[in-house]
């Protein structure tokens, strides 16, 4: 991971322990995580957030806690400049 990754938000996207489903945490939040039906739409959820907010980390965990991916989001920019 580069430096730059280091000092971004890192949302975590793992299996939820109590139901079939997915969810996503920002790590250094202390909110609720979102919660999902699929894998794949945990981490389309955790891509877009991470690109709205200038950029990120996406840590994808296993059922047991293991790491299996790691990847970094650049920001998506600040769409208000072009009225959207």
């Amino acid at each position: 991971m580069t430096e730059a990754a280091r000092q971004r938000p890192v949302y975590v996207v793992y299996p939820a322990a109590l139901f079939d489903g997915w969810e996503v945490v920002r790590e250094d939040c202390d909110d609720e995580p979102a919660v999902f039906d699929t894998r794949n739409l945990a981490t389309v959820y955790a891509e877009s957030c991470a690109a709205t907010n200038g950029g990120g980390v996406i840590k994808l965990e296993n059922w047991f806690g293991d790491t299996e991916g790691v990847w970094e989001v650049p920001s998506r920019g600040d769409c208000r400049r072009f009225g959207t």
